[in-house]
């Protein structure tokens, strides 16, 4: 099931809320990931750590997946920024020949995923609600400890989905199927 959603700014830096929903009606699951598509890595490289259920999570918070809602995070390592010649770093667009097999511009945004099947289980569980929030909480990973911390700029990515699955022996016994194939 996905759902595609749109980020708001929160109070804190570094920090951005997806207001997506999930609750028990919306039916079983046998993994849950949070999909981040059109990431970008040209800059410093940075974290994103992952809180459900908590809008107050910041880059102090800790990572306690029961007390704080952690649901996991993921690591860019950036490129630093861009120090080639003019249009070195254009990203262009990519070939419709099929015989071209150049790889992809280096820069070319990524596609991140953080799997959060525990996490919003206990959401599901321990929250008649359900889940309510995604906090993101962007902290830059510079390569001078003085200079990292939370960061409004490098987190950068052009969808957010929560993509949920089911296996099809789960979903034979929510059905109250029998298998299939000989006996």
């Amino acid at each position: 099931m996905p759902a595609a959603v749109t980020l708001e700014k929160a109070t804190a830096p570094g920090v951005r809320i997806a207001p997506l929903r999930f609750t028990v009606e919306d039916g079983p699951f046998t993994r849950a990931d949070l999909v981040f598509t059109g990431v970008s890595h040209s800059d410093l490289s940075y974290e994103v750590r992952v809180f459900l259920n908590n809008p107050q999570a910041d880059a102090g918070t800790p990572r306690d997946p029961v007390g704080q809602g952690y649901a996991g995070r993921f690591v860019v390592f950036g490129h630093g920024g861009c120090y080639g010649d003019v249009g070195h770093c254009d990203i262009p667009a990519p070939s419709s020949d099929p015989t071209d097999l150049r790889l992809r511009h280096p820069l070319t945004p990524a596609t991140k995923i953080v799997t959060i099947t525990d996490a919003l289980r206990r959401v599901l569980a321990e929250q008649p609600e359900g889940l309510q929030s995604v906090t993101l909480v962007a902290v830059s990973m510079a390569p001078r400890r003085k200079d990292r911390g939370p960061t409004d700029t490098l987190a950068t990515f052009d969808q957010l989905e929560l993509q949920t699955y089911l296996s099809a022996t789960e979903a034979n016994a929510v059905a109250g199927a029998l298998p299939v194939g000989p006996a």
